[in-house]
């Protein structure tokens, strides 16, 4: 008997076993989620490998604040991002091919980059023709967008860029006259350029000198000569960082007394040699002085990660991917074509950078910073929306 009731009670207990490794073993094979694959595309290496890092940076803490919290929310519940950067180099070229590895070998759900619109618009194109949700995080000539679907951009465009320093020009610095240095062979220093010309005239204002130049030229002698006889109240430089602080001091050399300004182009000025740019201005898409709570979050995880307060190119590519993250959790998938009719359908982001309008396009209606250079410096000085 005892024998007998032993034999029924070891079997019992050998069940509950079974059941309870089953059930362990159970929990043990379920899959975790498969991660939603984004590819960031930057220039971290050659001239502009400085505006690359920062962009590599934001974009880096943004996904790992998104995945802190269980991922980024889709229709299939929490999915972590897996994140993939590849280094496009310096040439246009390389941006071509990271996109195409991005598209073909990563199987990105999403890519984000071309911050330089000669890098973009090419790039945008191709995006488009493979059917791939692209975001611009910097890009802001027009024609990086214009007639694609599959393309969104964060900044403002250059058209809006060029009328709020024209704006400014006039009735903030109260200037009649102004003149342009830019390069010609720029897809953005030329459009820049001619927005802030138009604007300009139509504000009442004289455009007394449009001088071009082309890559790679180190002296300006003869246009900036032109420009000082020419008597301008303000000079507009629609350049970039590593150009500007040379012009500015072969400008002042030369007798230039005007008052210089120019694109979010001098996002990335820093260092010594800043002297000759003291007083003068820039518009940007953001400021880090800016109030709103989410800015402060912003800078707060950026400054705690990195040692260092963000500019606003990082603010851009860190809410690149807030945009992304709110298209996935309407996507009905995580497959390009279903992300691409669901950033379709995303009409405002308040993101780091202030409240971003989507209406009916990859082009965001946001107001502008004016920030002001003073000590070597750049320091917020106001936000401007045209017509204001």
């Amino acid at each position: 008997m005892a024998k007998h009731i032993f034999s029924r009670s070891g079997a019992a207990a050998l069940l509950c076993l079974f059941l309870l490794l089953s059930a362990a073993c159970s929990r043990e094979q379920t899959p975790p989620p498969e991660a939603v694959r984004l590819a960031l595309i930057a220039q971290l290496t050659g001239e502009y490998a400085d505006i690359g890092a920062v962009t590599r940076d934001a974009v880096e803490l943004a996904c790992a604040r998104i995945n802190a919290q269980g991922g980024v929310m889709t229709r299939e519940g929490r999915k972590p991002l897996k994140l993939v950067v590849i280094d496009k180099g310096a040439s246009v070229e390389g941006g071509l091919e990271a996109l195409r590895r991005a598209v073909f070998q990563e199987r990105a759900s999403l890519v984000i980059g071309g911050f330089l619109s000669r890098d973009a618009i090419p790039m945008a194109r191709v995006a488009d023709e493979l059917r791939t949700p692209f975001i611009t995080p910097g890009s802001t000539h027009p024609e990086t967008t214009r007639g694609k679907r599959f393309v969104w951009r964060m900044p403002f465009t250059d058209a809006f860029q060029g009328r709020v320093l024209a704006q400014f020009a006039r009735k903030d610095l109260q200037s009649r006259r102004a003149a342009v240095l830019y390069d010609s062979a720029g897809d953005y220093n030329r459009f820049l350029a001619e927005s802030f010309r138009q604007a300009y005239q139509e504000m009442g204002g004289t455009i007394t000198a449009f001088e071009p130049y082309v890559t790679g030229d180190s002296s300006w002698t003869a246009q900036l000569t032109h420009i000082a006889q020419s008597k301008p109240d303000v000079l507009f430089l629609p350049n970039y960082h590593n150009e500007v602080p040379l012009q500015a001091h072969q400008a002042r050399a030369l007798g230039v007394t005007a008052t210089l300004i120019g694109g979010d182009g001098w996002e990335m000025l820093s260092g010594p040699g800043l002297e000759p740019l003291d007083n003068s201005f820039f518009s940007s898409t953001w400021a880090s002085e800016m109030e709103s709570p989410a800015s402060r979050d912003f800078v707060a995880g950026y400054e705690a990660a990195y040692r260092r307060t963000p500019n606003s190119t990082a603010c851009l590519a860190y809410d690149a991917v807030l945009l992304a993250a709110q298209a996935l959790a309407q996507a009905a998938d995580t497959g390009p074509a279903a992300v691409r009719r669901a950033l379709a359908e995303v009409e405002t982001l308040d993101g780091a950078g202030g409240v971003y309008l989507y209406r009916g396009g990859g082009d965001p209606e946001k107001s502008a910073a004016i920030l002001r250079i003073a000590n070597g410096r750049a320091v917020f000085y106001k936000e401007m929306t045209p017509g204001e």
